[in-house]
């Protein structure tokens, strides 16, 4: 492609000499340039890559667009006002548009959106249609699995990825940074789906207000016949609602009241009624909890608005397989159950929380620790929380970031004394908080960890475990060998 059609229609100044040189390719790594390519300046927060530019001229770089002003470069240098959404662009004319050939859904909130991206993914194959799945836990396209590094990818990988898929469905998991950060730019969605808002990220969005509107900038990139599916359980769910209506756009509404389109009624134990107009249809709900209810009647919803029969879709749904470290169940030889979960913030980890105490008949145990580089004035906020649903609570590392241990641990021992009621231990190695927890309960009792998931751990343990998933099935397995 020419020079000067990437960059169309751009208000930047492309160097007439220069608009019908032709680029092999885009990046915004140094280290990727190969001859031919353009390389694109993106200021992080950590890196600049305006301090790179001679990297990539040297690397065969036949051009460079920045933010800054950029003197005497031996190539022809295009200045932009915003590095990010100058990338999005680009990537976007380089691949041809890509998310035009795909029909793209969105999955964005604070909690839910990987199950309900996974549950969505696996209806539409179920129905017959290859998928391809970008979220937090993997990607997955053409059928390949790639590692996960973020849950929104970059807009270059995002715009690269949707060339390549050969999958007529895309789902896709959308973060409020991955929004904020042009990372989605130039994306057309068929349909966007809302879960839920609650407190979190405020460390970088600042307050809740700027946080809902991060969100809502989703719904700006719908298709002309898009529609926007929203969980209307929260105020800020009947807020957006209200909202997108009124600007005109097609809108479904998932929530417990007549007003909603489809209406969720829980009925016995893991089942529930999906009332649409006059038609009910009851689901046995493949994970358990209100919020899995939730997220499973927010798939159906996304699922129906794309044409996918209603009462198949239930049935895929209830042949729904789970997601590694989301409400994973293990049941101990010694009668102990224990359940792996990402539940990371106020909210999810009640609602989590409240799911296993309502089928616990002894001792809940909880094990799980606080980020570093997160909104700390949530922590005491999750500690309260435990505490008051569990009846031992173990604290452990997390992911610390720049946050030393030493300084955490403090942290830690004030955040326990005023919100942990007599109940909080703290035991610095992971994996050998999980064992202390196995070692204390007793058959009939829950140990819950929560936090990481299926992510692997950060720091070495004493046990030869790398994630939460393995220390369990590593603890059971050395059971089994006793027995």
């Amino acid at each position: 492609m020419k020079l000067k059609d990437v960059f169309h229609p751009l208000p930047v100044s492309v160097p007439a000499s220069a608009g019908d040189r032709s680029i092999r390719g885009i990046h915004f790594h140094s280290a990727k340039i190969q001859p031919g390519d353009l390389f694109v300046a993106i200021r992080g927060n950590e890196v600049d890559g305006h301090d790179f530019i001679m990297d990539a001229v040297r690397a065969g770089a036949v051009a460079v667009a920045g933010e800054k002003e950029v003197p005497d470069l031996p190539v022809p240098y295009i200045r932009v006002p915003d590095g990010r959404r100058a990338l999005a662009h680009l990537a976007a004319r380089f691949y041809g548009q890509p998310s035009d050939r795909h029909t793209v859904v969105g999955v964005t909130g604070t909690n839910g959106k990987t199950t309900t991206s996974h549950m969505l993914h696996h209806i539409l194959r179920e129905n017959g249609s290859s998928c391809t799945l970008i979220g937090t836990i993997h990607h997955r396209i053409n059928g390949v699995e790639i590692p996960a590094a973020n849950t929104t990818p970059d807009a270059l990988s995002l715009q690269k990825w949707l060339a390549e898929s050969r999958d007529p469905w895309v789902v896709m998991e959308v973060s409020s940074h991955g929004i904020v950060q042009h990372r989605t730019d130039r994306i057309g969605f068929d349909c966007a789906v809302f879960t839920n808002l609650s407190r979190e990220h405020l460390d970088y969005h600042g307050n809740m207000e700027a946080y809902f509107q991060a969100k809502k900038r989703l719904f700006s990139q719908l298709k002309p016949s898009g529609t926007a599916v929203v969980c209307t359980f929260t105020d800020w769910g009947r807020k957006l609602a209200g909202q997108l209506v009124s600007e005109g756009l097609s809108v479904r509404t998932v929530g417990e009241t007549p007003e909603d389109d489809i209406r969720i009624e829980p009925t016995d134990r893991g089942r529930l009624d999906l009332r649409e107009g006059g038609t009910v249809r009851t689901l046995s709900l493949p994970l358990p909890g209100k919020y899995n209810a939730r997220n499973a009647a927010a798939a159906y919803c996304a699922a129906t608005s794309l044409g996918v029969e209603a009462d198949r879709a239930v049935r895929a749904l209830e042949q729904f397989p789970g997601i590694p470290g989301r409400f994973e169940r293990f049941s101990h030889p010694s009668g102990v159950n224990l359940v792996v979960d990402y539940a990371h913030t106020p909210d999810g980890l009640y609602e989590f929380l409240n799911t296993i105490r309502s089928r616990c008949n002894g001792q809940l145990f909880h094990v799980f620790g606080f980020r570093g580089d997160r909104d700390p004035s949530k922590r005491g906020e999750l500690l309260s929380v435990s505490s008051r649903i569990s009846d031992r609570v173990i604290l452990t590392r997390d992911k610390l970031g720049k946050t030393p241990w030493n300084e955490m641990k403090e942290e830690m021992k004030r955040i326990a004394r005023r919100y942990g009621r007599g109940k909080v231990t703290l035991v610095e190695d992971r994996s050998l908080a999980i064992r202390q927890a196995l070692e204390e309960a007793r058959p009939g009792d829950w140990i819950t960890i929560t936090g990481k998931g299926p992510e692997p751990y950060d720091d070495p343990c004493t046990l030869p475990v790398h994630s939460d998933l393995e220390a369990v099935r590593w603890l059971m397995k050395r059971e089994h060998l006793k027995v």
